[in-house]
Protein backbone atom coordinates (compact mmCIF):
# COMPACT_ATOMS: atom_id res chain seq x y z
CA UNK A 1 0.00 0.00 0.00
CA UNK A 2 1.43 3.36 -0.94
CA UNK A 3 0.81 6.50 1.12
CA UNK A 4 -1.98 7.66 -1.22
CA UNK A 5 -4.03 4.48 -0.99
CA UNK A 6 -6.89 4.69 1.51
CA UNK A 7 -6.16 2.20 4.32
CA UNK A 8 -8.46 -0.76 4.75
CA UNK A 9 -10.79 -0.01 7.64
CA UNK A 10 -10.97 3.75 7.22
CA UNK A 11 -14.56 3.66 5.99
CA UNK A 12 -15.63 1.21 8.71
CA UNK A 13 -14.07 3.29 11.48
CA UNK A 14 -15.67 6.46 10.10
CA UNK A 15 -19.09 4.75 10.09
CA UNK A 16 -18.60 3.44 13.64
CA UNK A 17 -17.54 6.88 14.83
CA UNK A 18 -20.61 8.37 13.14
CA UNK A 19 -22.87 5.94 14.99
CA UNK A 20 -21.29 6.52 18.38
CA UNK A 21 -21.32 10.27 17.73
CA UNK A 22 -25.12 10.16 17.39
CA UNK A 23 -25.46 8.46 20.79
CA UNK A 24 -25.19 11.94 22.30
CA UNK A 25 -28.80 12.60 21.31
CA UNK A 26 -29.99 9.52 23.19
CA UNK A 27 -28.54 10.58 26.53
CA UNK A 28 -30.49 13.82 26.81
CA UNK A 29 -32.59 13.59 29.97
CA UNK A 30 -35.90 15.13 28.89
CA UNK A 31 -37.14 15.29 32.49
CA UNK A 32 -34.50 17.91 33.36
CA UNK A 33 -35.37 21.64 33.34
CA UNK A 34 -33.02 22.65 30.51
CA UNK A 35 -33.43 19.63 28.25
CA UNK A 36 -34.01 21.70 25.10
CA UNK A 37 -30.85 23.72 25.76
CA UNK A 38 -28.92 20.50 26.39
CA UNK A 39 -30.29 19.01 23.16
CA UNK A 40 -29.28 22.10 21.16
CA UNK A 41 -25.81 22.12 22.70
CA UNK A 42 -25.37 18.40 22.01
CA UNK A 43 -26.54 18.96 18.42
CA UNK A 44 -23.87 21.60 17.84
CA UNK A 45 -21.18 19.35 19.32
CA UNK A 46 -22.41 16.34 17.33
CA UNK A 47 -22.42 18.32 14.06
CA UNK A 48 -18.85 19.48 14.76
CA UNK A 49 -18.00 15.82 15.35
CA UNK A 50 -19.45 14.85 11.98
CA UNK A 51 -17.36 17.56 10.32
CA UNK A 52 -14.19 16.12 11.91
CA UNK A 53 -15.22 12.57 10.92
CA UNK A 54 -15.68 13.72 7.31
CA UNK A 55 -12.21 15.30 7.26
CA UNK A 56 -10.80 12.18 8.94
CA UNK A 57 -12.30 10.08 6.15
CA UNK A 58 -10.74 12.45 3.63
CA UNK A 59 -7.32 11.84 5.19
CA UNK A 60 -6.48 15.06 7.04
CA UNK A 61 -3.80 14.37 9.64
CA UNK A 62 -5.09 17.02 12.06
CA UNK A 63 -8.48 15.23 12.02
CA UNK A 64 -6.67 11.98 12.89
CA UNK A 65 -5.03 13.77 15.81
CA UNK A 66 -8.42 15.10 16.98
CA UNK A 67 -9.81 11.56 16.78
CA UNK A 68 -6.89 10.32 18.89
CA UNK A 69 -7.51 13.03 21.49
CA UNK A 70 -11.20 12.13 21.52
CA UNK A 71 -10.23 8.49 22.09
CA UNK A 72 -8.34 9.51 25.22
CA UNK A 73 -11.42 11.45 26.37
CA UNK A 74 -13.61 8.39 25.74
CA UNK A 75 -11.37 6.28 27.96
CA UNK A 76 -11.46 8.99 30.63
CA UNK A 77 -15.28 8.91 30.46
CA UNK A 78 -15.20 5.30 31.69
CA UNK A 79 -15.19 6.73 35.21
CA UNK A 80 -18.89 7.59 34.64
CA UNK A 81 -19.79 4.10 33.46
CA UNK A 82 -21.45 2.98 36.70
CA UNK A 83 -23.24 6.28 37.33
CA UNK A 84 -25.55 6.44 34.35
CA UNK A 85 -28.65 4.87 32.88
CA UNK A 86 -28.33 1.89 30.55
CA UNK A 87 -28.19 4.10 27.43
CA UNK A 88 -25.32 6.09 28.98
CA UNK A 89 -23.49 2.87 29.76
CA UNK A 90 -24.00 1.66 26.20
CA UNK A 91 -22.62 4.92 24.83
CA UNK A 92 -19.61 5.04 27.14
CA UNK A 93 -18.80 1.35 26.67
CA UNK A 94 -19.07 1.34 22.88
CA UNK A 95 -17.05 4.54 22.58
CA UNK A 96 -14.35 3.11 24.85
CA UNK A 97 -14.11 -0.11 22.82
CA UNK A 98 -13.81 1.85 19.59
CA UNK A 99 -11.30 4.20 21.23
CA UNK A 100 -8.99 1.36 22.25
CA UNK A 101 -8.99 0.03 18.69
CA UNK A 102 -8.44 3.48 17.16
CA UNK A 103 -5.58 4.33 19.50
CA UNK A 104 -3.68 1.33 18.16
CA UNK A 105 -4.85 1.31 14.55
CA UNK A 106 -4.37 5.04 13.88
CA UNK A 107 -0.76 4.74 15.01
CA UNK A 108 0.22 1.89 12.70
CA UNK A 109 2.86 2.89 10.11
CA UNK A 110 0.63 2.33 7.05
CA UNK A 111 -2.27 4.35 8.43
CA UNK A 112 0.00 7.17 9.60
CA UNK A 113 1.61 7.27 6.16
CA UNK A 114 -1.80 7.77 4.54
CA UNK A 115 -2.69 10.66 6.83
CA UNK A 116 0.74 12.24 6.49
CA UNK A 117 0.83 11.98 2.69
CA UNK A 118 1.37 15.52 1.36
CA UNK A 119 -1.43 15.48 -1.19
CA UNK A 120 -4.38 13.21 -1.81
CA UNK A 121 -5.80 12.93 -5.29
CA UNK A 122 -9.54 13.01 -5.91
CA UNK A 123 -9.30 9.48 -7.27
CA UNK A 124 -7.81 7.94 -4.12
CA UNK A 125 -8.53 4.23 -4.21
CA UNK A 126 -10.97 2.98 -1.60
CA UNK A 127 -10.00 -0.48 -0.40
CA UNK A 128 -12.93 -1.07 1.97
Amino acid sequence: MDAYQRPKGLKATAVLMSITNAFGWFIVDWSRPYAITTFCLFTIIIMAGYFVIWLYWEGHNWARILVLLTCVLCLYNLRYFSHGRMVVRLMIGSEALLAVFLLFWLNTPKVKAFFRAPEKSASTADTD
